[in-house]
């Protein structure tokens, strides 16, 4: 065979691999020719299996038997022009193309047979049931639900299907109910399954939850869940975002809480904790008996507002300092001119190159970005504001200065805790009162150089905090989870608390080993006399010859099943005389590293460690949900909107 009749057959090999034919049932496969396949026509034409010296040729498309002989490709040509006519079209385009290949090879030549492989690839589209169009399918299902959020209609639109036309000519795009109806659902179905797969195997849990109204003012609760895997990993899921068509009310909002744990088949008596806002919303939660934490940021937030709220003889000013910052941010942020001239200012003055920064009510710890990048840029903002004659009264004086330099001071420090107690993939819970005391006696402990705003400022932040963390059942949760945490343990527990802790612990690693919680059995209701004479007589039983031991080695202290109280307290005393792990090294780490050792601990920490000590988990969702409900896209269903949020979180 030439190079030119060796080349070709390679295309119609390629071309062979890359075409997806039909399935045919009950007939025997047909094999391609063997030798010299120049002629575009033998792709819809082959031999049978058994045809071994391939005398009789049949068409692939009707199983038509064609009398030619071996070179001689006419009546092939012919049968395609008479039975198949789009076929035959599809063959004369190809054997078009194919022309000029009688030339020597050359780098062009080969640049040319190239270029006809790639044409050959592109003529037949991918089946659906292929895995290069399911692949391209499930990319734009995820465009659609990520963070991008591209509504459906993007998927009729003419712009979109050319490029993705483009991007490979074989796909077909499905139309826009096909992703709505049927890829959308099922991504939704095999996501969760594997979340219900996933928490199948979760011992004990936390939840976090918030209410949120979206832009079309459509309200909303959404709900998550946080567990330690058996890999001691810190995961979160989000379990639903619920739609309220009407006013929430009390019993409403823990009805549908308890419905949601039932539905993902969660048991109320592994949850450990419920982590919500101070929000009026949520006083309501208090009514499904959960243990309940307030979220730590929300508190800190509080606390600065209340604050702020110092003395009548100095509350007029710092409301006109806060409020003077925010029209001047305001006014030179909406106007390109003055926005313009601040960066000329900057310049000159060799400050840095910053944009001012706006408070936002739902950004925590924005009052204070915005007064701290206002001191960083009074110079720059003065001079914008004396070259505007219209402007010059907004100008700051020495007082309204020094009073934000006096808030900045006292807030400054504290914004960095809000971020980093919000995380979701390391333990937060054991760190609420570590940093309380870190308030007290460093962060906010008066100066010497403070002034009597910062002075005011700093000693309401700790009243208020201290007040919100200082009931009974809000610190027994803190000291327990601390507790466990190999890198403070008792390092922060009021000395008068540690032996109760210490008692307490040991008395749940009891009930956990005995596989449950103290609320776990269900209460027993004694029969009245009356009922116990209409039972019927238990059978009397033959007693075998070791049943007579069995009281006997339990009498004994040789029951085995289930360790001492002493040996409990033993195991919890070694864990505590251990070198505490340092602050900046993972505790869940170390919980893997030694739950081979102190067994019973490790399945107490299994199940406080995974509180988290901020609600943001819950409201990050709202950033999901708020790209997914626009005025754009009001009309989603809640169904939709929660397919949306669960696969745009979990995924």
């Amino acid at each position: 065979m030439d190079a030119n009749n060796m080349a070709t057959a390679e295309s119609l090999a390629v071309f062979e691999v890359k075409r997806e034919p039909k399935e045919e049932e009950d007939e025997e496969e047909l094999v391609p020719k063997r030798g010299n396949r120049s002629s575009m026509v033998w792709l819809w034409f082959g031999f049978k299996t058994s045809d071994i010296e391939q005398k009789t040729v049949i068409c692939k498309t009707c199983r038509h038997q064609i009398i030619t002989s071996d070179s001689n490709t006419s009546n092939l040509f012919y049968h395609l022009k008479t039975r198949h006519e789009e076929l035959y079209i599809e063959s004369v385009r190809l054997r078009q193309s194919t022309n000029g290949t009688s030339q020597p090879q050359s780098n062009g030549t080969k640049k040319h047979q190239k270029s006809r492989q790639v044409l050959l690839t592109k003529c037949i589209p991918y089946d659906e049931q292929s895995r290069r169009h399911r692949e391209i399918t499930d990319a734009i299902s995820e465009f659609i639900i990520s963070e991008d959020s591209a509504s459906l209609y993007t998927i009729e639109k003419k712009g979109f299907r050319e490029l993705v036309k483009t991007l490979d000519p074989r796909y077909n795009m499905p139309d826009r109910k096909h992703f709505s109806d049927v890829q959308l659902p099922r991504m939704y179905d095999e996501c969760r399954a594997k979340v219900t797969e996933e928490l199948k195997y979760v011992e004990y849990y936390a939840l976090t939850t918030d209410l949120w109204t979206c832009t079309v003012t459509q309200p909303y609760m959404s709900l998550t869940v946080h567990f330690i895997n058996n890999d001691w990993m810190l995961s979160s899921r989000c379990l639903q975002t619920i739609y309220f068509p009407e006013d929430y009310t009390e019993v409403m909002i823990g009805t549908i809480l308890k419905e949601v744990l039932e539905s993902w088949e969660l048991r109320e008596d592994m949850l450990i904790c419920l982590t919500t806002d101070d929000a009026t919303n949520n006083s309501s939660l208090h009514l499904t008996e959960w243990d309940r934490l307030q979220c730590f940021g929300h508190h800190l937030e509080l606390a600065i507002a209340s604050s702020l709220k110092t003395p009548s003889q100095t509350q007029a000013a710092v409301k006109r300092a806060v409020g003077l910052c925010k029209q001047v941010t305001g006014t030179i942020s909406n106007s390109f001119k003055r926005r313009r001239d601040l960066a000329k200012a900057q310049v000159d003055l060799d400050l840095p190159i910053h944009q001012l920064k706006s408070e936002s009510p739902s950004s925590w710890g924005s009052r204070q970005q915005m007064i701290s990048r206002f001191i960083e840029q009074e110079k720059a903002v003065k001079q914008v504001l004396r070259e505007d004659r219209k402007m010059r009264h907004l100008i700051p004086t020495r007082q309204d200065m020094r009073i934000l330099e006096s808030i900045n001071k006292a807030l400054n420090p504290l914004m960095e805790f809000t971020d980093a107690l919000s995380g979701e993939e390391y333990v937060s819970a054991s760190f609420v009162i570590p940093v309380l005391h870190l308030f007290k006696h460093q962060m906010l402990k008066s100066q010497d150089d403070d002034t009597p705003l910062t002075r005011t400022i700093k000693e309401g932040i700790l009243n208020y905090l201290s007040d919100k963390y200082a009931d009974d059942a809000t610190e027994k949760l803190l000291d327990m989870a601390m507790l466990l945490d190999p890198r403070f343990k008792i390092a922060y527990i009021k000395e008068e608390r540690i032996d109760l802790m210490k008692t307490r612990a040991a008395a749940e690693m009891e009930l956990l080993v005995a596989g449950g919680e103290a609320a776990a059995p269900a209460v027993s209701v004694p029969a009245s006399s009356a009922d116990e004479s209409e039972l019927p007589a238990a059978k009397k039983v033959k007693k075998s010859l070791s049943s007579y031991f069995k009281n006997t080695a339990a009498h004994n202290g040789q029951d085995t099943s289930k360790p001492s109280r002493a040996s409990v307290e033993l195991e919890l005393n070694m864990y505590l005389q251990t070198a505490n792990l340092d602050p900046e090294k993972d505790a869940l780490i170390w919980w893997r590293q030694h739950e081979v050792n102190f067994p019973l601990v490790a399945k107490l920490a299994k199940k406080y460690l995974c509180i988290p000590a901020t609600s943001f988990p819950s409201e990050r969702i709202f950033g999901a949900s708020g790209n997914m409900v626009t005025s754009k896209r009001s009309c989603l269903k809640p169904e939709r909107v929660d397919q949306l949020v669960f696969l745009s979180v979990n995924l």
